[in-house]
């Protein structure tokens, strides 16, 4: 591998390639949902496009 092809770990995600949602729970919230939990859905990486790793 050339020096202008090294890959590094994508520093956004930690080279997991997605970013995990995230779980709130309120009791605000009962009723809204089954669990009384929220949560923001996984996305792909913005910064690797999905590939964990920058190059």
């Amino acid at each position: 591998m050339s020096e202008n092809e090294k890959q590094h770990t994508c520093p956004t995600c930690n080279g997991n390639k997605v970013i995990e949602g995230i779980c709130e729970t309120s009791s605000e919230w009962q009723g809204k949902s089954q669990d009384g939990q929220l949560c923001t859905p996984d996305q792909t990486c913005p910064t690797c496009n999905g590939s964990g790793v920058v190059k």
